[in-house]
């Protein structure tokens, strides 16, 4: 799992909202830097990663919930819910099948099928969250959700995301 980027300019003594911008817009590139390898489906660590990420995120806009007003934070939380709870599906199957496939050594010959079509049809249904995940991300590709949700922070915090400098937090 990736260790929490740290958040630029962040001050002892920051103002609330000055603070809100800076975690929030850190936490939500945190998440999205994942996307590729997520999407990739090669690494189940990517996704993990990912929503790790975004409950770091959920966390960070509940913290700092005052700092927006209260319809369209609700309307922006929603959507990292959505992503969260869609990784999660997927990564409840990833675990699942790690699970079993670690396991199948220590069954019989005759139990085995048993445990290898279950792992099969873990993967089958991974395969239609691999699809979710995709669908959702060209979603929020396509109502421009990540710029928006950056303006949205600043607009509300100050916080200009242009010269916030993000980065992991091992560079």
């Amino acid at each position: 799992m990736a260790k929490a980027w740290n958040v630029s300019g962040l001050r002892e003594d920051a103002k609330f909202r000055d603070a809100a911008g800076r975690v929030v817009v850190t936490r939500w590139r945190e998440m999205m830097s994942f996307r590729d390898g997520t999407l990739a489906g090669e690494d189940i660590e990517q996704l993990h990663s990912m929503r790790v990420s975004s409950r770091r995120l959920r966390a960070a806009m509940d913290a700092f919930a005052e700092a927006f007003p209260d319809k369209s934070f609700r309307t922006h939380l929603r959507v990292v819910k959505e992503i969260t709870d869609t990784l999660g599906a997927a990564r409840d199957l990833d675990v699942a099948v790690d699970g079993l496939e670690a396991l199948v050594g220590d069954f019989t010959d005759d139990e085995r099928p048993g445990i290898e079509a279950l792992a099969a049809e873990y993967r089958t249904h991974r395969a239609a969250e691999a699809t979710h995940i995709a669908g959702l991300f060209t979603r929020l590709d396509e109502e421009r959700f990540g710029p928006r949700f950056e303006r949205w922070v600043a607009r509300h915090t100050g916080v200009d995301p242009a010269g916030l400098q993000t980065q992991p937090a091992d560079e």
